[in-house]
């Protein structure tokens, strides 16, 4: 069978910045006989991921790019007899155990179908919550609201009386939160679990059916509602996350809705969830409160929905400013940086025993390329201090070119120096074990034209630098001449160069803003594409990146 694309029914962006279909050469497609058998299948795979990217996009270039590619898919699509929005629109399921809803009018609001499948709550959830000494005691529940559903209480102050519906647990003060809900747990028989996050409260404004309800129809890991603290002030606490560069960024907000609900990655509230699952998945009990639900969140791994009209009366989730309280939860993700949009962010900096993994197929972590940086800022530093011409080489200027830094799937650091140089850079290169930098002679070389180099090595815990001589660079010729050195920034420093930096990268190495991993992994060939990842999805993945652009390696954005 063949397939004709007929260029007139594709929608061209009138834009410069974009490619027109006249840019691609189309006239002679008619002539390719092409299997379509599978071809409607893999286009409405790849819309459902366009549309993913177009709803989560939030840079303009993006945002453009994604409507266009998402217009000519549609143009195909309606070839196939189907359309974009067909093929990507959110499959809906009925509720098992609730009755449905449907809207009567602004002065009635929603109201509740008859149906024959409705269960009653008590039989399907289980309510499981934390207490801390509260006077609540059984008058957590007002309006006589839940009072037929069971409840779990882990009882840390011992005021929490048990009654016919409501089972106690002491717990001893050593108990960590996500140990004391994994005993919880135990308890629970029903298909359901709401996890009462620091609930003060329950009334009918949580409106549990209606969180049964859409859990079964949105088929979402998790739903929860908004929330209320006790100074009556109201939070929707819906985040979007992102977890790149060793960096996890919260963002509260939404991209997508559906029957007024929103779409998230975290809550901060209450929530309910299937039973089997949250077994399955289960909390850290080695983690303080700071990081126990990013964590839980996080291992989730599946989407999770907020209905806003559900309400809980609970205390605002308290988020420590210290670095100290998130670090059980930024050492188990090895994470470099926390960041929360409403202003907290927390630096876990590098003064613990980090990662530096340097395998095939991942990025190095923002302290491993730190100690990279440092490894080259401290002998360059030492060259200036002893009047040494000294200049950056080979692939620590290309990513001094090209990021300002350490290119992130670096191997090692790049040095030359004037051959002359050689014995009192050798001499005072021991005084850098000081900073933990211990600099050795590799081989001893005349300095003269056509000599082999003198090569000094200098290593750090987890780095090396090739540091070779040559009998001219640049720093030595520029002094002489009078003239102005380059310096270029680098990792905060800025650092002798070339004169012409990037003239002298090009020469060297060519496409130098195209990304190859280094020949170490590859070999001497020029390839433009990432290697595999030996972890599929793992967030330091290097081919979750693109092999353009330098952009993707800052913060990432929810």
């Amino acid at each position: 069978m063949q397939y004709t694309v007929n260029q007139d029914t594709l929608p061209s962006p009138q834009n410069s910045e974009m490619y027109s279909t006249s840019d691609i050469k189309l006239e002679n497609l008619s002539s390719f006989n092409v299997n379509v058998s599978n071809i409607l299948r893999e286009i409405s795979v790849a819309a459902k991921y366009l549309k993913k990217a177009r709803i989560h996009s939030r840079g303009s270039k993006t945002q453009k790019a994604l409507d266009y590619a998402s217009k000519h898919v549609d143009a195909i699509l309606r070839d196939f007899g189907s359309s974009f929005e067909e093929v990507t629109k959110r499959k809906m399921y009925e509720s098992r155990n609730a009755c449905p809803e449907y809207y009567v009018n602004k002065m009635n609001g929603y109201k509740i179908k008859e149906c024959s499948h409705a269960t009653p709550l008590e039989h399907i959830v289980t309510f499981v919550r934390l207490d801390h000494g509260s006077n609540i005691g059984t008058d957590f529940f007002k309006d006589g609201y839940g009072k037929n559903i069971r409840m779990v209480v882990g009882d840390y102050g011992g005021k929490v009386k048990e009654s016919s519906n409501v089972l106690v647990r002491p717990m001893e003060a050593k108990i960590t939160e996500g140990a004391a809900l994994n005993i919880l747990m135990k308890q629970v028989k029903t298909e359901y679990t709401l996890i009462l996050r620091n609930a003060t409260a329950l009334d009918l404004n949580a409106r549990i059916e209606r969180l049964v309800r859409e859990i079964e129809i949105l088929n979402v890991s998790a739903v929860g509602g908004a929330i209320r603290n006790s100074d009556n002030v109201w939070s929707l606490g819906c985040h979007q996350r992102a977890f790149r560069n060793y960096t996890v960024v919260f963002n509260e907000g939404y991209d997508e809705s559906m029957h007024d609900c929103q779409f998230c990655d975290h809550i901060d509230g209450p929530f309910l969830i299937k039973t089997t699952l949250l077994n399955q998945i289960q909390f850290d009990s080695d983690l303080t409160p700071m990081g126990l639900y990013e964590d839980f969140f996080m291992r989730l791994n599946g989407e999770v929905a907020l209905c806003a009209d559900a309400l809980f009366d609970m205390d605002f989730p308290r988020r420590s400013a210290e670095t100290k309280d998130w670090e059980k939860f930024g050492r188990k993700r090895n994470l470099y940086r926390l960041k929360f949009s409403f202003g907290l962010t927390i630096n876990f900096g590098c003064n613990y025993d980090y990662p530096c993994k340097r395998q095939k197929g991942f990025i190095r972590s923002p302290c491993c390329i730190q100690e990279l940086a440092d490894l080259s800022y401290g002998f360059m530093n030492m060259c200036e201090q002893i009047n040494a011409s000294c200049q950056l080489n080979a692939g620590t200027i290309l990513g001094a070119v090209k990021m300002y830094n350490v290119i992130p799937w670096e191997a090692d650091a790049d040095i030359n120096y004037w051959c002359n140089d050689f014995q009192k850079l050798k001499i005072n290169g021991l005084k850098l074990a000081s900073i933990g930098i211990r600099v050795g002679t590799e081989r001893n070389s005349p300095c003269k034209p056509g000599a082999a180099p003198a090569i000094l090595g200098a290593r750090s815990k987890h780095w090396h630098a090739d540091i070779w001589s040559r009998d001219t660079v640049e720093p030595y010729e520029v002094r002489a001449k009078n003239r102005n050195v380059t310096r270029i920034p680098h990792n905060g420093h800025l650092l002798n160069g070339m004169r012409n930096p990037a003239l002298f990268a090009r020469n060297m190495y060519s496409n130098i803003f195209l990304h190859s991993q280094h020949h170490s992994e590859i070999g001497f060939k020029k390839i433009y594409k990432f290697t595999k990842c030996p972890i599929s999805n793992n967030h330091d993945c290097l081919d979750n990146y693109y092999e353009d652009g330098n952009l993707q390696f800052g913060d990432p954005v929810p």
